[in-house]
C-alpha cells in the first residue's frame, strides 16, 4: 500500500505542477480560456526589440487578473536585429471574466496605429 501511494504521488506531482501555469501564444488571439483562481497565465508574444516596437497598452480587469512580475524578452538567436519573444505572466486573483487586450507598436509614440493586436477572453473560476 505504501509503495502504491509513493508511485501515485510521483505521477501526480508533475501533473499538478503543469496545471498551475497556462501557456498562450499569439496564434490563440481572439480565443477564450478558463483559469482557476491562483493559476498563472503565461503569454508568449512575438516581438523585435530592435524595431522600436513593443507590446504596449495592456488592458484587463484588475479584480480578475494581476500582472505577475515584469515581462521577459528572449532573442530567437544571437544575430543582430533578430526577432524574439516577450513573456508576460498574469495571475488569476478573483472569479469573473476579463478581456485581456495588448497592442504591439511604437514604444516612443503610443498614439500611432498598432502593428498587431492581441486579445484574449479569460474566465476565472473559483475552485471549491
Amino acid at each position: 500500500m505504501k509503495r502504491f501511494f509513493i508511485i501515485a504521488l510521483m505521477i501526480l506531482i508533475p501533473i499538478i505542477y503543469a496545471c498551475k501555469e497556462k501557456k498562450v501564444t499569439y496564434s490563440e488571439s481572439g480565443s477564450t480560456i478558463d483559469l482557476a483562481v491562483g493559476q498563472i497565465l503565461k503569454l508568449e508574444l512575438p516581438a523585435n526589440a530592435s524595431s522600436g516596437n513593443t507590446w504596449r497598452k495592456i488592458a484587463y480587469e484588475d479584480s480578475v487578473l494581476a500582472r505577475n512580475g515584469k515581462p521577459n524578452y528572449l532573442l530567437a538567436d544571437d544575430r543582430i536585429g533578430s526577432a524574439g519573444v516577450y513573456y508576460y505572466k498574469f495571475k488569476a486573483i478573483g472569479p469573473g471574466t476579463s478581456k485581456l487586450l495588448m497592442e504591439y507598436g511604437s514604444k516612443y509614440d503610443d498614439e500611432k496605429k498598432p502593428v498587431k493586436i492581441f486579445e484574449l477572453t479569460v474566465n476565472v473560476h473559483k475552485i471549491e
